[in-house]
């Protein structure tokens, strides 16, 4: 049976205007670039995050997506472009979507978080989302700037696969990546928002910084992966994606 959108806490989610269907045997799980994703699950329910526009980069931007939940991190331009995505998606913008909501048997919560060290002084607020499709529980933070402090924790709740920036500069600082996934403890770490060659100009880290030292590496060699439950691996893993 569907579950309707029903609002836990204080947030401001709303509708847009028909929401397509696939199907996986997995959460399958699309990286177009910087921190913008699309996760569809078994039942073809569809989750979209972070959509860009090309002020800051050159990522190909996709034509024909549709979603039934749109999240946005933050109102920066490379994370706000909902005007790309059709459909009829639940749209939690920035801090309205602070909060809990359920939608196509999409279960996410919204939590309050900053841009950067300083209580968002120097460039704002972010919502951290965590949401479960299939039994995986994912967490995107957007350009989080800080380690995480216990309550944010606790509202997070418990992750399988965090998507994390690992660039720096414009998020948390690269030397306390590790620190941020281990308040977490993921199965898998995902790397996104990090200097490849759609983003010349922008003064972020390779991939490769974040990467040394680390025991289990698994470079994907493609744009997308799926990930059930029981796939998950027994222990943690950075997975890099590419876009070719």
């Amino acid at each position: 049976m569907k579950r309707l959108f029903f609002l836990l806490l204080g947030g401001g989610c709303h509708w847009l205007a028909s929401a397509g269907a696939a199907t996986a045997n997995a959460v399958r799980v699309q990286w177009f670039g910087q921190s913008f994703f699309q996760f569809t699950s078994s039942s073809g329910a569809k989750l979209v995050i972070d959509p860009f526009d090309n002020t800051f980069f050159n990522y190909p931007i996709p034509k024909g997506l549709t979603a039934d939940v749109l999240l946005v991190t933050h109102e920066h331009n490379d994370h706000n472009n909902i005007g790309i995505i059709g459909g009829s998606p639940l749209v939690c913008r920035s801090e309205k979507g602070v909060g809990r909501f359920d939608r196509k048997g999409i279960a996410v919560t919204g939590t309050a978080a900053f841009h950067d060290e300083s209580r968002g002084a120097e460039r704002g607020n972010v919502t951290v989302y965590s949401f479960e499709m299939d039994g995986v529980r994912f967490c995107h933070v957007g350009d989080l700037g800080h380690l995480l402090d216990a309550e944010q924790i606790k509202n997070i709740g418990p992750v399988n696969v965090l998507l994390l920036p690992v660039g720096g500069f414009f998020t948390i600082d690269t030397g306390k990546l590790d620190k941020l996934v281990a308040q977490l403890n993921p199965r898998v770490v995902v790397a996104m928002h990090f200097k490849t060659r759609y983003t010349p100009k922008l003064p972020i880290a390779a991939v490769e910084e974040y990467l040394k030292g680390k025991p289990a590496v698994k470079r994907l060699g493609a744009d997308s992966f799926s990930v059930s439950k029981a796939g998950l691996p027994a222990k943690q893993e950075v997975w890099v994606l590419e876009i070719k």
